[in-house]
């Protein structure tokens, strides 16, 4: 009987610790089949160094807490593997714990860290059963409908934006407010923020990086709001380029930046400083930062679902002979909301970014359309109720 290896790898979600309990829960349901189950820790770098938690040797209570703890317990890294005494390494370790089966917890770069391992290891005749499960906030990944860490991470957003555009209502005095929130390369968080006008309390200008940054445009856009309300909040991902592909962050960095691809985040410095040469009112700019990735108290039920669903559906693949795989979630319906398990192959999917469709964006380039509502919804779930009062004066 051979044993089983979970890593954790990239950036934390509010979800993964809940695909780890999915996968742990499987492996133990399936003890006649697997013998001991581990994990990396600090992800890759675990691996690398012989550096193996023992699960089954954590008390139950607390391995049943993994379904309400955010960002990754595991530890992760952002360590890429190329030489070829790494390999040596990693393929030492799994010799050594007798690995036949490996559950790899990540997004894009987890994928192709995954397919240079398979060919390694299928390079040296190695047996061992690898299945990646999927999890990221910016809902990047090829080959699913949406990626477990994105829902929650949607809800974040779209609650908090909420409750500033009532913040910002507060004084009779002028004020421009633009939020960042991540997305490397994908919109998919910023138009997430739509949900929250539902109730008119929602963000008056949306940008997003499928589509090049106009700085121009976006001085008149802002003036456009500013002088219809005395108001304004805009919400642009971090992500966000130029026509030329420069990434606006960089504009506000006095040094250049090396790997702006893994540098991200800092728009709002930039664009907050640019307002203000141009406004005489207040200008404020607020980074969701990290929250947006750890928010246990505004997780998603369908994202917490769904990632121990996919954690177990991991297990069960590799069981049944599965490797090179990843599990995934293809949408039956939106009304009602229905999905089903899928496989998609990893040398398929793993060069492919999947960014949001430009259907979904206005002509004007600076807000989303009703229809984004369809997709978004139920993975967001409800939202909290506000006060709409009628404000009559006596």
């Amino acid at each position: 009987m051979r044993n089983a290896l979970y890593i954790q790898s990239g950036g934390p979600t509010t979800v993964i610790n809940t695909s780890a309990y999915g996968v742990i829960t499987a492996c133990r349901e399936n003890s006649d089949k697997i013998g001991r189950l581990y994990c990396a820790e600090y992800g890759m770098v675990g691996l690398l160094n012989n550096r193996l938690i023992d699960v089954y040797s954590e008390d139950s209570t607390q391995l049943e807490l993994l379904q309400q703890t955010p960002s990754s317990i595991f530890g992760s890294c952002r360590y890429h593997v190329t030489d070829e005494s790494d390999y040596r390494k990693i393929l030492t370790t799994l010799q050594q714990h007798d690995i036949g089966y490996l559950f790899y917890n990540g997004g894009n770069g987890t994928l192709r860290a995954c397919r240079d391992l398979i060919r390694y290891l299928d390079s040296r005749s190695y047996d061992c059963n690898v299945v990646v499960v999927p999890k990221t906030v910016d809902n990047d990944i090829g080959g699913i409908d949406h990626s477990p860490g994105f829902p929650s991470a949607a809800r974040h957003v779209a609650i908090t934006v909420s409750e500033l555009a009532h913040d910002i209502r507060v004084y009779d005095t002028g004020l421009i407010t633009v939020v960042e929130v991540m997305g490397r390369n994908t919109g998919w968080l910023a138009a997430a923020t739509l949900l929250s006008s539902r109730s008119g309390n929602g963000p008056d200008l949306i940008y997003t990086p499928e589509v090049p940054f106009e700085t121009e445009r976006f001085l008149k856009d802002i003036r456009g709001v500013y002088e219809q309300k005395g108001k304004c909040l805009a919400v642009v991902a971090e992500g966000v380029r130029d026509s030329g592909g420069k990434y606006l962050f960089e504009y506000g960095r006095e040094n250049a930046v090396e790997n702006p691809e893994i540098s991200m985040g800092g728009v709002t410095p930039y664009l907050t400083m640019m307002l203000r040469g141009e406004f005489s009112c207040k200008v404020r700019g607020i980074d969701l930062g990290l929250m947006q990735r750890c928010g246990m108290h505004t997780a998603a039920p369908v994202d917490l679902r769904e990632a121990a669903q996919l954690g177990g559906a991991a297990v069960t693949a590799a069981l049944n002979g599965v490797s090179g795989k990843m599990v995934t979630l293809q949408r039956v319906s939106s009304s009602p909301y229905l999905v089903k398990e899928s496989l998609a192959d990893v040398e398929e999917i793993c060069d492919l970014d999947a960014s949001m469709p430009l259907e979904y964006i206005t002509d004007e380039k600076n807000y989303i359309r009703e229809s984004f509502l369809d997709y978004i919804e139920p993975l967001v779930g409800e939202l909290p109720k506000y006060a709409n009062l009628k404000m009559n004066l006596a």
